[in-house]
């Protein structure tokens, strides 16, 4: 039986930004998820969202890339689920789901109907707790992983660029390190290293949990769904960056639209 998810949240931006901001209702549960809501019942979708308190600057010396590895790591089996099983349920019942890891989080999230909620957060709360990590998926998802650098950052002037930027700016500060990881460190990524860090970020990290319930219905709706989105982010970039600033020190302020890894490349 799968396990329950331990954090609710619900989430539907209203009519215009300000309308939706003030309509946000934070609490935390007994287990120290946070939860945030904003509802729009408009719609009969819903998108739950995971945010994991654990990104690329919680990682440590000579394991650069280990945050996004993970993600890609987490469409894999579980207890309940084979390989990409997770995926072919989402878009079997109509609907789509992908992930992004950035310096300060990493989250996961699907978009169905409303009356499939239920069945999302059973599958989040089964790769929350139970993935399996089997060596030779490892091993290939490694690989895709350098693909994915190969094509973002090493055949690019700009993202190249941009990478040594950061690693200027920031000089010994986690920022300086790229999200996706330097390839030579990528390239030695073992299966415990992978382990070690969903068995301490991802179970003992705040989890914050969203239902978003997007208002869009038609062509000209659907143009506003970017600015809603814009609004999330912001919004939970804010409560990550509270927390941060109270548990772990100060970090440069980076706005929750900016770098971060994502895509359905596994």
């Amino acid at each position: 039986m799968l396990r329950r998810l331990g954090l609710a949240l619900g989430l539907a931006l209203s009519p215009t930004l300000a309308t939706a901001a003030g309509e946000v209702t934070e609490f935390t549960l007994d287990n120290g998820m946070q939860v945030i809501v904003i509802e729009d019942h408009r719609s009969p979708t819903v998108t739950h969202m995971v945010w994991y308190r654990a990104g690329a600057a919680d990682e440590l010396p000579g394991q650069s890339g280990i945050a996004h590895f993970l993600e890609h790591l987490m469409f894999k089996a579980t207890d309940e689920l084979a390989t990409r099983e997770f995926s072919r349920i989402v878009e079997a019942n109509g609907g789509s789901d992908n992930a992004f890891t950035s310096w300060d989080y990493t989250a996961y999230h699907q978009t169905v109907a409303a009356d499939r909620l239920g069945l999302m957060m059973q599958m989040e709360a089964d790769r929350m707790r139970d993935l399996r990590f089997d060596p030779v998926e490892v091993d290939t998802e490694r690989s895709v992983v350098l693909e994915e650098r190969a094509q973002r950052l090493d055949t690019s002037p700009g993202g190249l660029f941009n990478e040594q930027l950061s690693a200027a700016m920031y000089l010994n500060h986690p920022y300086s390190r790229p999200i996706i990881g330097w390839r030579h460190e990528i390239e030695g990524l073992p299966l415990e290293d992978a382990q070690a860090w969903y068995a301490l970020p991802y179970h003992r990290s705040v989890r914050v949990g969203f239902y978003v319930r997007p208002r869009a219905r038609n062509a000209d709706r659907r143009r506003d769904v970017p600015v809603r989105r814009r609004l999330l982010r912001q919004h939970v970039a804010r409560s990550l960056h509270l927390h941060l600033a109270e548990h772990a020190g100060p970090r440069p302020v980076v706005g929750a639209g900016g770098s971060g890894y994502s895509g359905r490349n596994r």
